[in-house]
């Protein structure tokens, strides 16, 4: 749809991440009808209508979908939440009513040779972080779309007449919207694939195919950087069009071409002539997986014609990531650290393998995405730092439970609020001792989402005295 002057939008899902705010702001910009839908009540979704209180005209349904009339509609916008086989979406594609996403309308927009892309299981965050930073400090105009809710058509306006680079972190449901419209990033990067939104989807094997869209439809014009650490990943070599680059914590095979760590140091072979670029002390990272992530960075970097030096010390600046082992506070030689994000067991797990040294107490639990906790098990049975868990309530916690509890000697305890979680880990705690919130769950129930349960974490240890 090349003008939505006049045209009838209607945007599935509101939530309350504050994408949607800036895809309907964008729509009003554009002089758009524009109706939300979402299952959600009102009272709910408070929040996100004041947000869009000065913006007149808008046509609200809360609730149930089933009475929506889509005659008079010209296009359904689906925002992240929305299952892609959603009855009304079905409903819209029978009657051929263009089904998008923000991530299809943005490379629509600007176009696809701009865009770095950056998908995978977990990781993408940190990457794509690191990846704007980087580049950031010698081409200023570079912009960053899909981190942490920003919404990248809330960002089209400021972006849409430039020519530098877009780094845009790109979700599995985003994706979705690129499978159906045949797109793919010029650069590509993806970082890790994991067991993960299996309620989301039919299998593993469909939701592996999602992530691959990020490489799927490039040409042999383009650039796709993959880790070379990850089993799954390795075998996508064949549906590479382009350029293929790899990263490793371990040096790639010989003729391999990309970035990896050899012994202490980082080296690239990006221009069939090896170099090494720094030490991996170079590049602040508190484990192993973080400087892994931050290794496309550098290539990126390079490509764009960086000099080594220039690109360490941008790789230094960089703030640190909220929710993500973030050190909250050190209070009486106890550390508190966020790791909100940790959705999924395998996150926790790698959470728990940069922890080996400090006594531990863990705050685990959730709600329920039809994972597996078989393996945080097993790393849980050989974690001889783990004094005490501390369970959050949620549909996941008690298969969790199931799985835990027969392998470890740690404590159990049970909290209903975390304000009772981190009381409780004080109490246990002693100098030298770490809490980690890393909850291998989703927050659905307890929390509106995974960083409202950080903030939580957050405010309650900050109550804390010394």
């Amino acid at each position: 749809m090349d003008s939505f002057v006049g045209k009838h939008v209607l945007v599935l899902g509101l939530g309350l991440h504050g994408g949607a705010i800036g895809n309907i702001k964008w729509l009003a910009s554009q002089n758009a009808q524009i109706t939300v839908s979402d299952t959600k009540s009102q009272e709910q979704l408070e929040p996100s209508i004041q947000k869009l209180s000065d913006i007149s005209g808008i046509k609200y349904i809360f609730g149930s979908q089933d009475e929506i009339n889509l005659d008079d509609v010209d296009m359904v916008l689906r925002n992240p939440a929305v299952p892609r086989k959603a009855p009304l979406l079905e409903q819209a594609r029978e009657k051929n009513i263009p089904v998008m996403m923000d991530s299809s309308i943005f490379f629509n927009q600007v176009g696809r040779q701009r865009i770095i892309g950056i998908t995978g299981s977990k990781g993408k965050t940190t990457t794509s972080h690191a990846i704007f930073h980087t580049l950031k400090n010698f081409i200023t105009e570079t912009t960053a779309v899909g981190i942490d809710g920003v919404s990248p058509l809330g960002e089209l306006e400021t972006i849409s007449s430039k020519t530098s680079p877009i780094v845009f972190e790109i979700s599995s449901w985003r994706l979705e919207a690129l499978q159906e419209t045949h797109i793919s990033p010029h650069i590509a990067v993806c970082t890790s694939i994991y067991k993960d939104h299996l309620n989301t989807y039919s299998s593993y094997e469909e939701y592996i195919e999602v992530k691959k869209q990020i490489i799927k439809d490039q040409t042999h014009d383009d650039i796709a950087i993959l880790n070379y650490d990850d089993e799954i990943i390795r075998t996508w070599e064949k549906d590479v069009k382009g350029q293929l680059y790899w990263y490793s914590l371990k040096p790639l095979p010989e003729h391999g071409l990309g970035i990896w760590v050899d012994g202490g140091d980082v080296k690239t072979n990006w221009n069939n002539q090896e170099q090494t670029i720094c030490t991996a002390l170079d590049i602040p990272h508190s484990s192993p997986h973080e400087l892994r992530n931050k290794l496309p960075a550098i290539l990126i970097a390079l490509l764009h014609s960086a000099m080594p030096q220039q690109i360490t010390s941008a790789l230094k600046a960089i703030p640190q990531l909220k929710h993500r082992m973030q050190l909250v506070r050190e209070i009486g030689g106890v550390k508190y650290i966020n790791d909100t994000t940790a959705t999924m067991p395998d996150a926790t797990i790698a959470a728990l393998k940069s922890i080996q040294e400090n006594p531990l107490i863990l705050i685990l639990g959730g709600s329920d995405k039809a994972l597996e906790f078989q393996n945080l098990a097993q790393q849980i049975s050989q974690q001889k730092n783990l004094k005490h868990l501390i369970w959050l309530p949620g549909t996941a916690t008690d298969r969790m439970k199931q799985e835990i509890l027969p392998v470890t000697p740690a404590h159990s305890y049970y909290a209903s609020s975390m304000e009772e979680v981190v009381s409780s880990a004080s109490e246990f705690a002693k100098e030298g001792d770490t809490v980690l919130l890393s909850p291998g769950a989703t927050s659905f129930g307890l929390f509106l989402h995974e960083f409202d349960r950080g903030d939580a974490f957050i405010e309650a240890v900050e109550k804390l005295k010394k």
